[in-house]
Parts: C-alpha cells; sequence; structure tokens
C-alpha cells in the first residue's frame, strides 16, 4: 500500500503518519497479546506468569495509545469534513450571491436597454431578434413582439430589404456597418436614423450574431440642410451664390421654353474696391442688387457668381402680351448706370449685361448661363457699357474654345507643351539676369500656340493648376540638372496663376527644399497683378510661406490691374514687372514717363526691383532707362526662344561676355 505524499514535496502527510502510527500500535498491542497468551499457556511458574502479565500491560497500554490516535485521527477527519462542509456552504453561499447579482444585473440591465429612447437588438446570424428593447417593439414593429422573428416578419418589405442586406454585409466582412437612412414608418412623421451594426465574434473567431442600434439623427439633417442653404446664399446681396446656382441650373436640366439669362458684370469694378477698400465695394453690391431685384419678378432667380458678377434668369408670363422683359432690361441697364452713393458721395459706374434668351440661345438653363456668359464677353471686348445679346454666329467662338480646350487637355495629358526663354537683361551691363518660362502649345497644323489664346480659358476651366505644376516641374528639373553638373544656374521666372498659390502647391515646393533646397534660391514665382486677390490674409500667409523657402517672388504685368502702389509694402514681392501698356507711349508722353518715374522711385525706397516689359525698340529703351529702369525684357534684347536655342543662345552671349 502506497502512502499519501504530499503534492510538491514528496513527504508523507501528516493524516498518512497518524494512519501509520495507528496500523503499528494495533499490530504490536495484537502482538504483545497472542505473546501474554502464549506465556500464560506454559506451565513455567513465575516466570511464565511474570512475562504473560507484563506482556499483557504493554498489549494494554498499545491498545490505548491506539485508541488516542483513532480518536486524533477522527477528529482531524471530523475537522476536516467540517472545513469541506464549510467551504462547500460558502461556494453555495456565492453561487447563490452571483446568481442574484445575475438576476439583477439582467433585470437593471433588461431595464437599462428598454428604457433607452432610440431601438436596440441582437440577432442570431440567421437574421432572427434575440433581443430588442420596448423602443424598437413600440416604434419600429407597432407593438409586435419581434423576439424569434426576422425582418420579414416586422418590418415593411422595403425596410426589411435594406435591413437584411446590412446585416449580410456585416456578417460577410466581419467589420461593423454604418447606414444612414430616412425612414417612413406608419403613423409617424418622416425621421432620419443613423443605424450601426456590429459582429459579435464567439469561439474560433465565428461570427455568431448582429448587435444593432439606431441614432435619430433628425435633428442633425435638419441643421445640416439649413446650413446647406445659409451656404447657398451670398452674406453681402442675400442672393444665390455660385453653389445655389449650381443647384438651380441642375434643377432646371429639361427644356425651358420662355426663360432669359443675364449674365450682368460691373466694368472696372476693381478700381472701387482698391481704392476705396471692401466696405466701398459692398455698399456698391448692396444697392447693385437691390436695383436687379427692383427690375426682377418675384419668381425671378438671381445670383451673385463673383465678386462684381450677377446671373439672373427671368422667367416669361403665361400671356405673351403681357411679357414686359424687353422694357425691363433696357430700364434696367439705364438705372444701373445712374451714381450710386458710397459713403457721403456719388460714384456712376458702367455696366455691361450679356444675354441669351430660350428656346433660341438655348433649350436648358445651364445653355443659357454659357451663352450669356459667351454674350458677355463680346460685351466687354466691343467696349464694355452695354447690353449684347448671343447670337448663332458666337458658336462658331464657342466651338474654338471648346477645341482649345480640349487641345490643352491633350497636351497635359501627353506632356506635349513646349518651354520658351526670354531673357531679362540689365542694360548696363549686359547681363543676363533671369529667364521668364513661357509655355507654348503645338498646334495640329505644328505652328504654336501663344499663353494669351489658351491661358484665360485654362483658368476658366480649372486646367491653370495642371499647366502651372508642369512649368514649375520643367524649371526645377533645369535648374537641378545645372547644379548636379556644377553650373551656376540663371533664376528661372514661371508665370502662376493665383489659383495655384495653395497649400497642394506648398506641400510639392516644400519637398522640392528637403531633396534640393539650392534649388529653390534660383526660382522665382510670378503673379499677374489684376488677378491679386482683396485683403485676403490667406494669400499673403501663402506668399511669405514661398518666400521663406527662398523663392523670389515678381508682381507680372504691373498696371494692368490699376497699379495699387499701396499693396506693394505689405506683399513680399522683391520684384515687379511694369506691364507694357506703360512702357508703348513712353517716348512721346510726359505724363507716362511721370508716372513710372513715381513707380521707379517708389520702388527703390521699398528695396523692390522693377523690370520693364515689352520694350521693343531702342527708342523705348534709353526712354525707360533715363528713369532708372535698367532692368530689360523685350524683343528690343530676345524674342522668347525654345529652350535648347535659348540654352545656346545663353551659353553664347556668356563666352562672349568673357
Amino acid at each position: 500500500m502506497s502512502s499519501k505524499t504530499g503534492p510538491l514535496t514528496g513527504q508523507k502527510t501528516p493524516l498518512a503518519k497518524k494512519l501509520g502510527l495507528l496500523v503499528g500500535l494495533g499490530f504490536c498491542s495484537g502482538v504483545l497479546l497472542a505473546i501474554a497468551v502464549w506465556l500464560l499457556s506454559l506451565n513455567i511458574p513465575m516466570i511464565s506468569g511474570m512475562m504473560g502479565l507484563l506482556c499483557t500491560i504493554g498489549s494494554l497500554a498499545l491498545l490505548v495509545a491506539t485508541f488516542r490516535v483513532y480518536a486524533a485521527i477522527s477528529l482531524s477527519l471530523a475537522q476536516n469534513d467540517q472545513k469541506h462542509l464549510q467551504n462547500a456552504l460558502i461556494q453555495a453561499k456565492d453561487m447563490l450571491d452571483t446568481s442574484k447579482q445575475l438576476r439583477d444585473d439582467h433585470v437593471l440591465l433588461q431595464s437599462v436597454y428598454n428604457n433607452l429612447t432610440f431601438p436596440v437588438w441582437l440577432k442570431d446570424r440567421f437574421g432572427r431578434y434575440l433581443v430588442v428593447n420596448n423602443t424598437l417593439t413600440n416604434h419600429w414593429c407597432d407593438g409586435v413582439d419581434a423576439k424569434g422573428k426576422t425582418d420579414a416578419d416586422v418590418l415593411n418589405a422595403q425596410l426589411a430589404d435594406v435591413f437584411m442586406a446590412s446585416d449580410e454585409q456585416a456578417l460577410n466582412t466581419g467589420r461593423h456597418q454604418v447606414l444612414e437612412l430616412k425612414m417612413d414608418l406608419t403613423g409617424q412623421p418622416s425621421r432620419w436614423y443613423r443605424i450601426e451594426r456590429h459582429p459579435l465574434v464567439g469561439e474560433n473567431d465565428a461570427i455568431v450574431g448582429i448587435l444593432g442600434f439606431a441614432i435619430d439623427i433628425t435633428g442633425y439633417k435638419v441643421s445640416d440642410e439649413r446650413l446647406r442653404a445659409d451656404q447657398l446664399i451670398d452674406p453681402v446681396t442675400d442672393f444665390a451664390n455660385q453653389q445655389g446656382l449650381r443647384r438651380f441650373i441642375e434643377e432646371h436640366d429639361d427644356e425651358i421654353d420662355d426663360l432669359w439669362c443675364l449674365h450682368v458684370d460691373i466694368d472696372h469694378f476693381k478700381v472701387l474696391n482698391d481704392s476705396m477698400g471692401n466696405a466701398a465695394g459692398d455698399q456698391l453690391l448692396t444697392q447693385l442688387s437691390q436695383r436687379l431685384k427692383h427690375h426682377s419678378d418675384e419668381e425671378d432667380f438671381l445670383a451673385r457668381v463673383g465678386a462684381d458678377e450677377f446671373v439672373l434668369f427671368w422667367y416669361g408670363t403665361e400671356v405673351p402680351s403681357d411679357d414686359d422683359r424687353d422694357e425691363r432690361l433696357k430700364d434696367l441697364h439705364l438705372q444701373l448706370n445712374q451714381p450710386f452713393s458710397i459713403g457721403e458721395s456719388s460714384y456712376s459706374f458702367t455696366v455691361s449685361i450679356g444675354a441669351a434668351r430660350a428656346p433660341g440661345h438655348g433649350l436648358t438653363a445651364n445653355e443659357l448661363h454659357q451663352n450669356a456668359g459667351i454674350a458677355l464677353f463680346n460685351a466687354k471686348k466691343k467696349g464694355r457699357n452695354q447690353v449684347h445679346w448671343y447670337h448663332a454666329d458666337y458658336e462658331d467662338q464657342a466651338q474654338r474654345r471648346l477645341h482649345k480646350a480640349q487641345m490643352l487637355k491633350n497636351a497635359l495629358k501627353q506632356q506635349d507643351l513646349e518651354v520658351h526663354l526670354q531673357p531679362r537683361i540689365d542694360s548696363r551691363t549686359g547681363e543676363i539676369l533671369a529667364l521668364e518660362c513661357l509655355a507654348r502649345l503645338q498646334g495640329e497644323t505644328g505652328d504654336l500656340i501663344y499663353p494669351g489664346h489658351f491661358i484665360e480659358l485654362a483658368e476658366h476651366n480649372g486646367s491653370i493648376r495642371e499647366l502651372d505644376r508642369w512649368m514649375l516641374e520643367q524649371a526645377l528639373l533645369l535648374i537641378s540638372r545645372q547644379l548636379n553638373e556644377g553650373a551656376h544656374p540663371v533664376v528661372l521666372g514661371v508665370n502662376l496663376s493665383v489659383q495655384s498659390i495653395n497649400d497642394d502647391t506648398l506641400r510639392y515646393l516644400t519637398a522640392w527644399h528637403g531633396r534640393k533646397p539650392d534649388a529653390l534660391r534660383y526660382l522665382e514665382i510670378e503673379i499677374t497683378e489684376h488677378h491679386l486677390p482683396d485683403q485676403n490674409d490667406d494669400f499673403r500667409q501663402r506668399l511669405e510661406a514661398l518666400d521663406g523657402l527662398g523663392i523670389a517672388l515678381a508682381l507680372d504685368d504691373f498696371g494692368s490691374g490699376y497699379a495699387n502702389l499701396s499693396k506693394l509694402p505689405d506683399l513680399p514681392f522683391r520684384t515687379i514687372k511694369l506691364d507694357q501698356s506703360f512702357i508703348r507711349d513712353l517716348p512721346n508722353s510726359e505724363k507716362q514717363m511721370a508716372v513710372v518715374k513715381a513707380i521707379v522711385d517708389l520702388c527703390s525706397s521699398l528695396s523692390i526691383t522693377v523690370v520693364a516689359e515689352g520694350v521693343e525698340t531702342e527708342e523705348e529703351l534709353n526712354a525707360v532707362s533715363k528713369l532708372g529702369c535698367h532692368f530689360i525684357q523685350g524683343f528690343v534684347y530676345s524674342k522668347p526662344r525654345a529652350l535648347a536655342d535659348a540654352i545656346e543662345w545663353f551659353e553664347q552671349r556668356q563666352m562672349a561676355r568673357q
């Protein structure tokens, strides 16, 4: 018989020792008793009697010891049984307490989810509802208990299909699903819900069910719609804005028999805004919008789509003889030319209007809008301050613009553009200070198309940003190549549209700065003066960020935007390039010479370099040089040349100077 040992040490336990002692004592007592009986049976007087008596006494002593050990073992066993019983009672009590706690938790949990104001449910993987709260039962299931049932049993057919499809997606993908749904429930107003479904994972990562809940987001949707409505309104005029116009056009894509579109533009509005500030400009816009509204019917659509541009859609009348739009248009143009009160003074402005009418000039609102825009373009081209109607001859013009747009798109896609370079030269030394990069588009017949024929179109259709990026990349690659060859690069100027002065361009140039910081020291970005936004802090900060990268900034075509000199100290331009309009009449106009001299002197005091652009004759060169402007760009030195020819010409000129 193997003795019981401890689980860790291999030693006998106290109980095992006592059992061994009990067996030993009992055995010894029995042996002594047997010896005593044997001795007493011998017929040896005295000796056998004495020895038998001693053995008997010893046997009895051992028997008493045996009983004591037995009693100790019995007590120990009783104590152990008591402990086990106590432990069992404690465990039973704990189980009862746990069961009660579980019941309480279950009641509490049931109370919680039943009192939730939004639907909550639990389904098995077969789509049967296991748990549902009261909100789901009462609001979605018309009071029918959904437990054990599927969506098809308790929901309307359309909603059931949506729910089952979303459940299936959650089960198949193992990812939670979010659905925003507008629900039309019986006897209730329409409500928006955000419905979430979370797959429940069991053993072996198997999906065993779906936990779902739905939050009523009607309030948020209403607020969002109000916000969107606010975003469709121009805050200055309370007319629709560009987004509002877009929505109107989308909603009127069907043919409209009797609709007029007027595209209204304030001539030279920028003069007022630049000279008197935005507050004065807003006063003008407010008064002009009131006149537009006064001459429009209540159901007509009015939008402000630019700083000084408005689009009007005028509806006809049911009775043709009551149509007074011709008279209203004539009177509108007349009234818009009347003085406006700005501050304590009166100012007069002219207005150009492009007009198109259905069905002759277009069948949809979009066609009328496009054609009214073409008519406005021609109104400006023909001298401004007039109402100009679209006519069929402009279809060719529109087709040509569309054709150019497609050519530009293809050229950008295939990178089938050319870079031409024109130098900027110090007339005193003949040194080439910089080269301006100019884009050329290859025509179908092999002839070159110049920027004046496609830049405005690119700015209109948004492709200008792609074109600007391509020109930037070509200039930086050329500079980088020269640096890698150990040459001393000449500064390369790249014209960028205001549209391209954005965060994306900043990130692109910052990445270049990280790879090749020296390259940006030889880059100059030119921005056209008349495109500068008015008092735009974000734009100014982006210019300062470009300046911080070491890029030189130049203000191109200075004078084409009415030469607002007050902006120069606030913007980080290192160079201004005088527009050719300053140079053309310079030799024969003392007033023009005085203006140029004032600009040169002011820029000199601001440490801004002045470049004369478009200098074509020696007479113009001498005149501008006498005024202190010695940095020249124009045909008098060189026409723009193709990249390879320009580099060769540049190297030859450098060698000649040496």
